[in-house]
């Protein structure tokens, strides 16, 4: 699989893989996630943004990855993506559905720029870098409440549950992306602390990225 694809060209990976997730991209969509590519390898040699180095595997294990999400927004209008990092899930998702208003969360500071600077260069409204390191104290005093929280592998389940559930309205949904091989511990443990947040019971849902296959796992837990 990966021989048979390791030169297609970005976009053509991007449309591929979009289509096998069911989503159609639209061109200034697919036109701002290459530039995106572009501006992620060129902060990457002074900022450690992703140990990713092939347009490839930036293209599935970052975007791909990142709009695998798309499917569980619907009818999400607010959003805030904890720990963003180098913009994922949270700014791929909003260059696939602009109307999303959307709140990166990043404690360091050349992460935090880098999203600024794309925040910036793509023009986007509804977008906004906080750059913060999330505290529960600071969690429960976050206005306004948010329709949907996601986080991919930037936190422990548990600490992401206790970070997460202040910040949403009642509905709402915490969504974490995590490796298939996520400790039973770890789980037996969001899922208590789940229950004294306010969060329903945990689901998981185990999926595959486009064109490579790899697994992976995500876990939804509901404000009630």
């Amino acid at each position: 699989m990966h021989s048979k694809d390791a030169h297609k060209a970005p976009l053509d990976l991007l449309q591929e893989g979009a289509g096998v997730l069911g989503l159609e991209l639209a061109p200034a969509t697919l036109e701002h996630l290459q530039t995106y590519l572009e501006e992620l390898k060129l902060w990457n040699a002074k900022t450690n943004l992703t140990g990713l180095k092939t347009d490839r595997d930036i293209v599935i294990k970052h975007f791909l990855d990142s709009l695998a999400v798309l499917p569980f927004l619907d009818g999400v209008a607010s959003l805030v993506d904890l720990g963003s990092g180098g913009g994922f899930p949270g700014l791929v998702l909003k260059l696939a559905r602009p109307q999303l208003a959307l709140t990166l969360v990043e404690a360091r500071d050349r992460k935090a720029a880098f999203l600024e600077y794309l925040v910036a260069r793509f023009k986007l409204t509804g977008a906004l870098v906080v750059q913060t390191h999330l505290t529960p104290s600071l969690a429960h005093k976050w206005e306004p409440k948010v329709a949907a929280v996601v986080s991919r592998a930037a936190f422990i389940l548990p600490r992401l549950l206790e970070l997460a559930a202040p910040l949403l309205a009642p509905g709402g949904v915490v969504l974490a992306l995590k490796g298939v091989h996520l400790a039973l511990g770890e789980l037996e443990a969001a899922g208590s602390a789940g229950q004294l947040l306010g969060l329903g019971p945990l689901e998981k849902h185990k999926y595959f990225l486009p064109i490579s296959g790899e697994p992976r796992l995500l876990i939804l837990a509901r404000k009630v």
